[in-house]
């Protein structure tokens, strides 16, 4: 099961990508939403291979995560394989530059379950298929307005 959604934002490439490869914001949000998530081995920064193993909450259920940064490239794309609950996902962002202050990031998340309980959940997403994309435009547009008001804040300066 797909999901896309994109997002324009009104700052250079450059200082999207650092905003939205900066992995400790999404981490954060993780344990806000009563998640926990551990860098394995301890890295500082982001690049091809690191890894996250942790717990979250999915369908009401607590469950074990593990993810791995499978592709980063500078200024152009970043992808997350991720297994959680039986289930397999590949978060991609693709950094698109419409002009010198002006980026887009589409996001896609793919999900293929692995077990008979993560088919169910997948099958559940179908049915309110519309509301599970309106979250991520909504969380893709608000990490976008975060950007955007650093990069206003930052140009001022």
């Amino acid at each position: 099961m797909k999901f896309k959604t994109a997002e324009d934002m009104d700052a250079p490439i450059g200082f999207v990508y650092e905003h939205m490869t900066d992995f400790a914001h999404f981490e954060a949000d993780i344990r806000g939403r009563g998640g926990e998530l551990r860098r394995v081995d301890g890295w500082t920064e982001a690049a091809r291979g690191v890894r996250w193993r942790g717990v979250a909450a999915v369908r009401g259920k607590t469950r074990k995560i593990e993810a791995e940064l499978v592709e980063l490239t500078r200024d152009d794309m970043a992808v997350i394989e991720i297994a959680v609950g039986g289930m397999d996902a590949r978060y991609q962002l693709a950094f698109i530059a419409l002009s010198s202050n002006v980026t887009r990031v589409a996001t896609e998340l793919n999900l293929k379950p692995n077990t008979l309980t993560a088919r169910l959940i997948i099958q559940t997403m179908k049915l309110v298929r519309g509301r599970v994309l309106q979250r991520m435009t909504a969380t893709l547009a608000r990490q976008g307005n975060r950007i955007e008001t650093a990069w206003r804040r930052r140009a001022k300066s």
